[in-house]
């Protein structure tokens, strides 16, 4: 229902513009009596007083109709607007293939969509509505298990669609939740439904997190979206995750979009897709983040088994004191901490501002250009020799060379990137290395 003239009667203010209402935004109804239009040929009977204020609603009724007509106006070309939105994307997610089960009733598929879920480890959750918080509304919920979709229509059914087993699900602390930015729906499940979210793991959080490994610890001047994260973290093209910033314009732009029944099956296909990502996405960041552990760990295996007799020490003795090995976190990120100073611009509170270019993922061309901005970077490195010396990784064997042969080569390289991730900071290291001192690798 489109309205115009409405009043705020707790406040007496006259809210401008023609408003929106829908069903169950209406209470109570109470008519009032029609100003009646005075005919024309009683008009020489009225006073002066009267004819002027028969004028004034004549003119007030004039205006209205045509703040009417320029409203629908307005609806028809934001119709049009929403439709070429919809088609865009709609050619963004017609390539990708998922499956996906609407939860509509709780007969028959709600109880076994709700088992199958309570019997995972891991699942990934997205919520839509209009203004998601506190002081917001639920439309739909989604749910991803490595197999499965679930669309759960929380606006058909109600707040029973947690008590019959959703809110166990998602207080249940032996099931992971991957989720974008937890806070929004947190907010709104504490509040509104008495949930409270345990297990949670946020890949908005976890972007930061690696920024901050990857910088040596410096911190972003802003937040990733979805989108950003999919590109940086997955090297996934823009225009394969595009549709993700016109969900975001469809949520700006049309508030009561996510509450039509039945759904546009492209916006179902799009909630599916969202949720689906976040799966590889957990895994990859999941990765990076044990990268430096990993690099660690393998170093410290091969302290002793590749050195020489004359190095080992008492195992009394070194029990008490921090191995160099381990000492190397400090140098590595150090020479990160100057790597992102010369790479970022630091604004007044200390962050480093990311660049809109940092989006794409790292192609070819850009890697040449990358590789010689390390250059000063690997100076610092060989310049270290305690980091040549004790630094060292189980390397594979390259072509021609035996294992003694490849220790060698180990003690005077320090990163050798034989498992994922190992970042191009890594990878450049080894490049230069292998160039030099062999012609041929069997890095994967």
């Amino acid at each position: 229902m489109l309205i115009n003239k409405v009043k705020d009667l707790e406040t007496g203010k006259i809210i401008p513009g023609a408003q929106l209402l829908f069903g169950y935004n209406i209470l109570n109804v109470a008519l009032q009596k029609d100003v009646e239009e005075v005919p024309a040929k009683h008009l020489d009977k009225l006073t002066i007083e009267d004819r002027e204020q028969t004028s004034t609603e004549q003119r007030h009724a004039d205006e209205c109709n045509q703040d009417a007509e320029r409203t629908h106006r307005d609806i028809d070309k934001s119709q049009d607007l929403r439709t070429r939105t919809l088609k865009v994307i709609k050619h963004s997610v017609d390539e990708e293939e998922v499956g996906y089960t609407i939860i509509d009733q709780f007969q028959p598929i709600f109880g076994p969509a709700i088992r199958h879920l309570q019997n995972q480890k891991v699942i990934s959750i997205g919520a839509v509505g209009q203004n998601i918080c506190r002081h917001g509304k639920l439309s739909w919920l989604q749910f991803a298990t490595r197999s499965r979709v679930y669309l759960f229509d929380v606006l058909v059914l109600g707040s029973k669609v947690f008590k019959n087993g959703l809110q166990m699900v998602l207080e249940d602390k032996g099931i992971l939740k991957v989720i974008h930015d937890c806070r929004w729906l947190g907010d709104i499940l504490s509040h509104q439904y008495g949930i409270i979210l345990n297990n949670v793991f946020d890949t908005q959080v976890g972007d930061v997190y690696l920024f901050s490994m990857e910088t040596g610890g410096f911190l972003p001047h802003g937040t990733r979206t979805l989108e950003e994260c999919l590109i940086h973290h997955l090297s996934m093209l823009p225009s394969k995750v595009s549709f993700l910033a016109h969900r975001q314009t469809l949520t700006k732009e049309y508030h009561d979009i996510w509450f039509d029944r039945p759904m546009d099956p492209t916006l179902l296909k799009l909630l599916s897709l969202e949720v689906t990502y976040l799966m590889p996405l957990r895994s990859a960041m999941l990765d990076a983040m044990f990268s430096d552990f990993t690099l660690l760990v393998d170093g410290y295996l091969n302290a002793y088994r590749r050195g020489t007799a004359d190095i080992l020490e008492s195992p009394e003795l070194s029990v008490a004191e921090l191995p160099k090995e381990l000492q190397q976190l400090r140098v590595l990120q150090q020479m990160r901490r100057e790597k992102a100073l010369k790479e970022y611009d630091v604004n007044n509170k200390g962050l480093l501002t990311r660049v809109e270019a940092e989006k794409a993922p790292r192609s070819e061309a850009s890697g040449t250009k990358h590789d010689a901005e390390l250059e000063n970077v690997v100076k610092l490195t060989k310049s270290e020799k305690s980091f040549h010396q004790t630094m060292t990784t189980n390397a594979p064997l390259l072509e021609n060379q035996t294992e003694k042969q490849q220790g060698a080569l180990c003690q005077k390289f320090p990163v050798v990137p034989n498992c994922f991730p190992r970042g191009p900071f890594d990878y450049y290291l080894y490049k230069k290395w292998a160039s030099n001192d062999t012609p041929t690798t069997n890095v994967s």
